[in-house]
């Protein structure tokens, strides 16, 4: 399973969980199954643009369309990331 850290604003979906342990083999279906066992992360999911996502400290590439081509190993750890801009 792949360990999925969550973002702090988002936890509140999430019972309060820092991680979740989520099975599948490409960062598309742990995304999906994220959102199907905490139905409150839907806006991550449709707005993937809010996030940076990083597997094990390195950044993803490519859109979330691309996300079925990012496999995914059992001791992964995907990092969710909202971008903050300020000035």
């Amino acid at each position: 399973m792949a360990r999925i850290i969550i973002p702090f604003p988002f936890r509140k979906h999430t019972e309060n969980r820092r991680e979740v342990d989520i099975e599948g083999e490409s960062l598309s279906q742990v995304i999906k199954s994220l959102v199907l066992r905490y139905p409150g992360l839907k806006t991550m999911h449709d707005q993937p643009a809010l996030l940076s996502v990083f597997i094990n400290g390195r950044q993803v590439q490519g859109q979330a369309g691309e996300w079925d081509n990012v496999p995914l190993r059992s001791d992964d750890e995907v990092s969710l990331i909202i971008p903050i801009a300020g000035g």
